[in-house]
């Protein structure tokens, strides 16, 4: 055998240099998960870092002026890409303007955020309209709107959940007849929002629910919540030193109340609470969607296994459908909280009041902290970019910045640009609103 022998000129100095020079910039890192495994991440200066930052954030402020908002995955594997949805918009009503804020933080799929994301707005701006058109008193006014948003987040999961029992025999007995193959076809049809697909993926997938309503006299805000995104508000006293408040109850494992219900609601079932988890699988105790924790588990054998997706995988059914024996695991009723702003939200400074709508993965960055030493923290940093000399700039990024390292240029990049397949870190909305 003829052996061909390639000879390879040695670099010069100026092209090692340059060699040297195109990745001076790279560095190792554990991540601080500790072990052997190393990924590379690209240190970055200002003020690139910032515009890194804000290509992977998004950032936006609302027409008024009055809500930032970003929402961040830097994970850019199309497997991981963010499931947070958020909604910003103003609805002329009768008797003025109402702001309406939201933030909804998928799982399981897109699907199901992306379907409540969309209808859920303009459901309940229906409903408001309707029941504003009436001219209701200055007095009933607060229980009025807040049953408004309870009903509304409850009908939106269950006409989801309607709509895809649609496609089946309600009695168990006929379901168990349904031919394996009609099944698969049935739910993996896919011809637009109302295909079998598009009900079965919306149903099976699930997302937490975080909306706020500010009236026109900017006098009253409501807060709704569905799972363990987190609402904060922030004031600022005569003194000049803010405060805050975390505003709602986190429906999750963190939360005793909520395992104590689940358990109560399940006496005979030691694992309907798992690694403080429902049956050992969804850290939300409070959901819309995730029909499959709320239907017999014959819905989840003979139904869902036979989805077609990338996301539905056969372990799940394996190791979490038998301990389906009492549905529903999971509620879709949310808290609602009624809170008067009084006359100076809208007679004070602009830097009075603010509102941070958050999904968890604020909150996870915040490893050890509590909700409230979370919210002093958040509530501070936005109190000294209100009262920076300066002024602020989009408070939602300012926000996030802090988060992921702050002034820290070295741990910033690396949350940036890390070289990971997989995500190493959850998806993070922040929406933070004025409340002058």
């Amino acid at each position: 055998m003829d052996l061909r022998v390639i000879n390879l000129t040695p670099a010069t100095s100026t092209e090692q240099e340059r060699a040297l020079d195109e990745v001076k910039d790279f560095a190792l890192t554990d991540m601080d998960r500790g072990g052997q495994a190393r990924w590379t991440y690209r240190m970055l200066q200002e003020p690139a870092l910032s515009e890194e930052l804000k290509r992977f954030a998004g950032p936006c402020t609302s027409a008024s002026n009055r809500v930032d908002s970003v929402s961040f995955q830097p994970c850019r594997t199309w497997h991981y890409r963010s499931q947070d949805r958020y909604r910003i918009e103003e609805w002329a009503l009768p008797g003025g303007t109402w702001t309406y804020s939201a933030v909804f933080d998928g799982h399981m799929n897109h699907d199901t955020a992306d379907h409540v994301s969309t209808h859920f707005g303009p459901y309940l701006k229906s409903r408001l309209d309707s029941a504003l058109r009436s001219r209701p008193s200055p007095s009933a006014l607060p229980k009025l709107v807040s049953d408004i948003l309870e009903h509304s987040l409850e009908h939106i999961d269950d006409a989801m959940i309607s709509e895809f029992l649609a496609l089946f025999p309600r009695e168990p007995n006929a379901l168990t007849r349904l031919d394996p193959a009609r099944a698969r076809r049935l739910v993996n049809e896919k011809k637009g929002e109302s295909s079998g697909y598009s009900k079965t993926a919306r149903a099976f997938g699930g997302t937490t629910a975080l909306v706020t309503l500010v009236d026109p006299t900017r006098s009253h805000l409501w807060v709704a919540n569905v799972g363990d995104c987190v609402a904060v508000l922030g004031e600022k006293d005569r003194s000049g030193k803010w405060r805050s408040r975390v505003v709602n109850s986190i429906h999750n494992g963190s939360n005793p109340g909520e395992l104590a219900r689940i358990r109560s609601e399940h006496p005979e079932e030691a694992d309907c609470v798992w690694n403080d988890r429902v049956l050992g699988f969804l850290a939300p105790t409070r959901a819309i969607g995730d029909a499959w924790l709320k239907l017999p588990a014959i819905y989840a054998e003979l139904v869902f296994k036979h989805l077609d997706s990338d996301w539905l995988s056969a372990e799940i059914m394996e190791s979490h459908v038998p301990r389906i024996r009492t549905p529903p695991y999971l509620s879709n009723t949310p808290d609602v909280y009624h809170l008067e702003l009084g006359a100076g939200a809208r007679q004070g400074s602009a830097a009075q009041r603010v509102l941070i709508l958050c999904s968890d993965g604020l909150s996870d960055l915040y490893n050890g902290y509590s909700f409230q030493e979370m919210a002093d923290e958040w509530i501070e940093h936005i109190g000294r970019e209100l009262d920076s000399p300066s002024g602020p700039g989009n408070l939602a990024l300012s926000l996030l910045r802090e988060a992921i390292g702050g002034s820290d240029a070295q741990l910033v990049s690396r949350n940036l640009t890390v070289e990971m397949e997989e995500r190493w870190m959850d998806d993070t909305t922040i929406l933070v609103q004025r409340l002058p």
